[in-house]
Order: structure tokens, then C-alpha cells, then sequence
């Protein structure tokens, strides 16, 4: 009977042990979290812009930045920015390009900015805090990375990824293009005109030379971004119903170690 005892406790503790396992691994899958995604403006993830705008994808080099209100990003706080991109105007009778497109340096830029009403046609003057470069070198575009004949809107071209994602806590946005141009077909992009009131002047506003070491230019339609970002830590609380009271479970990370603590049986 001693035996048979001890071989049942065993059991119960190795089947404990593998629960407790599968439990972890379980609170570990539900911790990944998907990319957020955020059209700026907002309200034209399905809504076309009113105009076009050809910086980022002109065939002569650019320096391009995009101003955008703090109010347009909530969902992005704490995360990473990762990748942008555009999309095609309405009016395109095709996919661009037509054949890949190298383009020797396209390098973005991120910091804070001030308010998009006080854009200042010098760029420098439009950086808030410390300016990070997140891309550098050559970007390739494959052919027909960018469709046509959506509805109601085209759907938003390749990513354009960062080397370095960056950490959005809060704040204007300013992004800062600058590329070299390439040999083949410039494309108009998707965009909110600069002549055609709100959002341009309140929550976005633009401006652009044609240069690619460029110091100041002249206002620009806003070309309509896509912005991608990533987790930037753990969930901190796994399996959460979202309940209130006394109506809940789950699983707390270890401060110490950033992993998720063992569930308790009670």
C-alpha cells in the first residue's frame, strides 16, 4: 500500500508539473500582441484624400516632412514605430511601378514637432527634442508593390520597415523623409491638400524642397500615412477577462524576471 501510495503521488505531481507548463506556455501565447495600425489622418482608412502629392516617390530627390497632431496617434502610444507607407490616388489607372525601382538612399527621420498651425517652412525649426534616424540606404520598390482600382480607396502599398524602430510616448509627430530619386517613373501619392482646409493647418500640415540635403522649402499636400506599431514590452496582465470585481483571472508577470508567474490553484 506504501507503494502504491507513493507511485500515486508521482503521478499527481508530475501531471502538476506539466499542467503548470502548458498553463505558462498558454499565458505566453496570449501575451503576443499584433502590430497597430494607424492612418494618419484619421477617418481615411477607407475615406480618399483630396488631392495628391508626388515627394516620397519622385523620380528627383526630396526632402519631405509630415507634421502630425499628438490627437491623431493615441493609439500608438507605447509602441514601437516600425514601418509606414502610402497608397495610390483613386485616379491611377494601374499598379506602380511598373518594373522595381531602386532608390540609392531613402533615410526617415523621427522626433517630436511642433503643433502642424505652427509648421515652419525651415525644418529645423519644426524638430521638437532629439531627431532620430530609423532608415537608411537603399530601399527597393518590387514592381506593383502600389495597386490601383480600389474601392473606395486603394489599398496602402509595401511597408517601407525601419532599420530602428522607435518608441512613441506621446506628443506632435514629426517625420522626416529624405531620398535621392531614382531612375524611372515618379508617382503621385494619395494626399490632403494644403488649400483645402481642416485637417491640413490643424491636425497635419507638410513641407518639401526639392533637395536631398535640403535646410528649407515650400508647404506641401499632405501625402496620407499608414504607421505601424509594435509591442514595446509584455502585457502585463495575461487572459484578462476584463472584469470587475471579484469576477477574475489572470496571469501576473514577475517583475524580476519579465515572465509569467505560475497560477495558483485554491
Amino acid at each position: 500500500m506504501k507503494y502504491i501510495y507513493t507511485f500515486l503521488m508521482l503521478i499527481a505531481v508530475s501531471f502538476f508539473v506539466i499542467s503548470s507548463s502548458t498553463i505558462e506556455l498558454s499565458a505566453n501565447n496570449d501575451s503576443a500582441r499584433g502590430a497597430t495600425i494607424v492612418v494618419a489622418p484619421n477617418g481615411y482608412e477607407s475615406s480618399p484624400g483630396n488631392g495628391v502629392f508626388t515627394g516620397p516617390t519622385a523620380t528627383t530627390p526630396r526632402t519631405y516632412q509630415w507634421l502630425i497632431h499628438e490627437s491623431q496617434l493615441t493609439n500608438l502610444i507605447g509602441t514601437n514605430l516600425s514601418a509606414l507607407t502610402y497608397r495610390l490616388p483613386l485616379s491611377a489607372t494601374g499598379p506602380w511601378p511598373a518594373a522595381d525601382v531602386t532608390i540609392t538612399n531613402y533615410d526617415i527621420y523621427l522626433s517630436g514637432s511642433v503643433a502642424p498651425e505652427n509648421r515652419s517652412l525651415t525644418f529645423a525649426d519644426n524638430i521638437v527634442g532629439p531627431q532620430t534616424q530609423v532608415r537608411t540606404g537603399q530601399l527597393i520598390i518590387p514592381a506593383n508593390s502600389f495597386t490601383s482600382g480600389g474601392n473606395p480607396v486603394n489599398s496602402f502599398g509595401m511597408d517601407i520597415t525601419f532599420d530602428n524602430p522607435w518608441l512613441y510616448t506621446g506628443g506632435h509627430l514629426l517625420i522626416e523623409l529624405r531620398h535621392t530619386g531614382f531612375t524611372g517613373t515618379s508617382r503621385t501619392n494619395e494626399a490632403i491638400t494644403a488649400s483645402g482646409g481642416a485637417p491640413y493647418g490643424t491636425l497635419v500640415s507638410a513641407c518639401w524642397t526639392g533637395s536631398y540635403t535640403g535646410t528649407s522649402g515650400s508647404q506641401g499636400n499632405f501625402a496620407i500615412l499608414k504607421l505601424t506599431g509594435e509591442s514595446a514590452g509584455p502585457n502585463f496582465n495575461y487572459g484578462s477577462n476584463g472584469q470587475a470585481g471579484n469576477n477574475l483571472y489572470y496571469f501576473a508577470n514577475s517583475l524580476a524576471t519579465m515572465a509569467p508567474s505560475y497560477p495558483t490553484y485554491e
